[in-house]
């Protein structure tokens, strides 16, 4: 759970690595380098940020399924039956 939480800097970094590669291969101007790169930075960062909540979203949704599972109507926790051979 704890690792989720560093899925928008993951992203950003990702994002801003590929982005400053691809600029300094087409040989962009300074200023236009930073300008994309801010841009890059911020757009990403919400990215990984909606990512993360929707991912955590989804795992706080499958918990209380899994243990809704095991309890009977009662609140009584079923045994499962062993079959022997």
């Amino acid at each position: 759970m704890k690792k989720i939480r560093l899925l928008p800097a993951f992203i950003t970094l990702l994002a801003r690595a590929i982005a400053s590669i691809s600029l300094y291969v087409t040989n962009q101007d300074l200023i236009t380098t930073l300008l994309v790169m801010f841009i890059v930075l911020f757009v990403f960062y919400f990215v990984g940020v909606l990512a993360m909540k929707i991912i955590m979203d989804y795992m706080n949704k499958k918990e209380p399924e899994e243990e809704e599972g095991e309890l009977s109507d009662e609140g009584q926790v079923l045994e499962k039956d062993t079959i022997s051979n």
